[in-house]
């Protein structure tokens, strides 16, 4: 199997890689013991924040290179890019400030059943994790995770999407530009016999973006270890009666349209309340309409991918759903598809109740805000959410009822810090209330009984 980075934008191969083996995989895993020794026992944490600062100043230096490789294998538009690469480069700064506030502490323990006792928590990294990468946003998605793995003394075994080699060999490229240990980070190129390999390959730890399907396959494969699964989202959209229709609807179309629709927490259906419905509608169509798909939108990933979303719109359709825009291939180079917009009436159809993973827009009217948040939270799904109200505080109201990790009041998709508590609920990941940096160590507890003597409890 040969490994084809592909230009979407146009169906020509950029380049084409030999894949790893599996035997490859466990020679990484060799190498990252070895080298994760070295960084997190010779490196201390003021070593490796240091360490973490050249390789910030070196990525910013590589931005045009770095843009324009994501851009090319990609297909996304510039803008969208653009933000997410800057995203992360803020987030060395936000990881940095979180690990220097991160130490061993002592747990309070009660002197009259504890005496002459501490129990102290070590906080320590798990070891060499193995992150397998996504192809939608395959910098920031590494890096959310790369910046804290290694912050905590981590070593990383990456395996980029075979459809975003390039950028993942370019995250290699840079770390080769900083003093970090050589094999700290490595990165192996394959597809998804070399994922798997890595599954059952004996890392402390694992790192997952993708499918809810891929999600459970490797939670009964990859063993007993820490994982970080953030897998898929159909995320509701709630138009109340309230909306300020105009706004709403550009909002509404740049969260459903933007990066072809390949966003895991994109807007993925919308109830609206019937009260406005005809007036958003036309607004919605009307901001559809204007937008230039190719500057704006960009195409999907691959062919596949395009004939998936359209025989789901199309199968939609003879189901009865009504087909307001769009719906087709758009001729010409490249892979790209109309923004569409499809009216709903049976909640338990498959574009409302699985994500479709491209520029589709399923609206389903409704009578008041009480039955949108019911259908909103009938899912499998909790990634994300949007509210769309001109009242604040019933946004507040209605974000604290939805079955949801992540939810946004007229807004959408914007994450905190480099992804910072970016987790979802249900089928959508496993949640944590742990801050990022925390998910990359592990606790040891040490109870020290700091004078050798008997306890009057012991057997005699």
């Amino acid at each position: 199997m040969t490994i084809r980075s592909m230009n979407p934008r146009t169906g020509e191969v950029i380049k084409e890689f030999k894949p790893a083996s599996e035997e490859d995989v466990l020679r990484c895993l060799s190498k990252g013991r070895k080298a994760q020794k070295i960084w997190s026992t010779e490196c201390d944490k003021g070593d490796r924040i240091e360490a973490l600062k050249e390789l910030q100043a070196v990525m910013t230096s590589m931005k045009e290179d770095m843009v324009h490789t994501e851009m090319l294998e990609g297909g996304f538009p510039q803008r969208d890019v653009i933000g997410t690469f800057n995203g992360a480069i803020k987030g060395f700064d936000h990881y940095i400030s979180e690990v220097q506030a991160v130490d061993d502490y002592d747990f309070p323990l009660d002197p009259a059943g504890w005496p002459d006792t501490r129990a102290t928590i070590n906080l320590v990294p798990h070891g060499v994790i193995s992150h397998i990468g996504i192809w939608n946003y395959p910098f920031w998605q590494t890096m959310i995770s790369l910046i804290p793995a290694l912050l905590t003394g981590n070593a990383v075994v990456f395996k980029p999407s075979e459809y975003t080699t390039m950028t993942g060999l370019k995250i290699k490229e840079a770390l080769e530009g900083t003093s970090i240990p050589e094999d700290v980070f490595q990165v192996l190129v394959g597809g998804a016999d070399i994922g798997k390999a890595m599954l059952t390959a004996p890392f402390d730890a694992l790192v997952f973006t993708g499918g809810r399907g891929t999600g459970l396959d490797i939670m009964g494969h990859a063993g007993i270890k820490p994982m970080v699964l953030e897998l898929s989202g159909n995320d509701p959209g709630i138009v109340c009666a309230d909306a300020d229709v105009k706004a709403t609807a550009r909002g509404v179309a740049s969260g459903t349209f933007s990066h072809g629709g390949q966003v895991c927490i994109r807007l993925k259906r919308l109830y609206v309340v019937e009260d406005i419905a005809d007036s958003f509608i036309d607004e919605l169509l009307k901001v559809t309409s204007h937008i230039d798909v190719e500057k704006q939108i960009g195409p999907l990933i691959r062919e596949e991918a395009r004939d998936k979303v359209y025989h789901k719109v199309h199968q939609a359709v003879k189901q009865g759903c009504e087909l307001l825009t769009g719906g087709d291939k758009i001729p010409g180079p490249g892979f790209y598809f109309e923004p569409t917009v499809l009216k709903v009436s049976d909640n338990s159809l498959e574009i409302i109740k699985e994500e479709t993973f491209g520029p589709v827009c399923p609206i389903k009217v409704v009578k008041d805000e009480e039955e949108a948040v019911q259908l909103a939270n009938d899912s499998d799904y909790g990634l994300g959410a949007t509210i769309w109200t001109s009242d604040p505080l019933k946004g507040e109201a209605l974000a604290r009822r939805m079955e949801a990790g992540n939810v946004w009041i007229n807004d959408y998709g914007r994450t905190i810090n480099c992804g910072e508590l970016f987790q979802g609920w249900k089928c959508s990941g496993i949640p944590s209330t742990n801050r990022r940096i925390t998910l990359f160590m592990k606790k040891r507890t040490v109870v020290n009984h700091q004078v050798c003597q008997a306890r009057p409890y012991w057997f005699n």
